[in-house]
């Protein structure tokens, strides 16, 4: 079982807490939208992981299963329509008010290439990214959130 959220040098626990704590700090720009997806996006973690709580990386077989169930629950492997029921398109749905969930790799990567604080949460979003892609099927796969149903049927698992 890992808990760091390699590249970066933080582990789960400390990412969450650290997140929150800088959230009163950076209170605009493009650290306090990476602050607010990160807390999107390990929330999301939360509901997936079923009420348990996003604190480790789950360990082979767990995260088979988890990403088994979330392919089911999103249509057995059927392209998905990349349309909500709006028309606008999932991979622009919004993970919070200020950034999709394309926009947020883009952010990852640039506050990855920064030092300090922002290098590591930069590198913590990427690291989530990686984690959701994984459990949606591989590189890049990540590029919707499930319906509330959908979370629902993947957490009762």
């Amino acid at each position: 079982m890992s808990t760091v959220l390699s590249p970066s040098q933080w582990t789960v626990a400390e990412a969450r807490s650290l997140t929150s704590r800088l959230r009163h700090t950076a209170v605009a720009g493009p650290e306090y939208d990476a602050l607010e997806l990160f807390g999107a996006l390990t929330d999301y973690l939360d509901e997936l992981y079923g009420g348990a709580g996003f604190d480790r990386l789950l360990p082979e077989p767990e995260r088979t299963a988890l990403a088994g169930r979330i392919r089911a629950a999103r249509g057995h492997g059927v392209p998905m329509d990349l349309s909500t029921t709006e028309g606008e398109s999932r991979l622009d749905q919004p993970v919070n008010a200020a950034v999709t969930l394309a926009e947020g790799r883009v952010l990852a990567a640039e506050l990855a290439a920064q030092s300090d604080w922002q290098g590591e949460l930069g590198r913590c979003l990427q690291a989530l990214y990686t984690y959701l892609d994984q459990l949606y099927g591989g590189p890049g796969a990540f590029t919707e959130l499930l319906t509330p149903d959908e979370v629902t049927e993947v957490a009762a698992g």
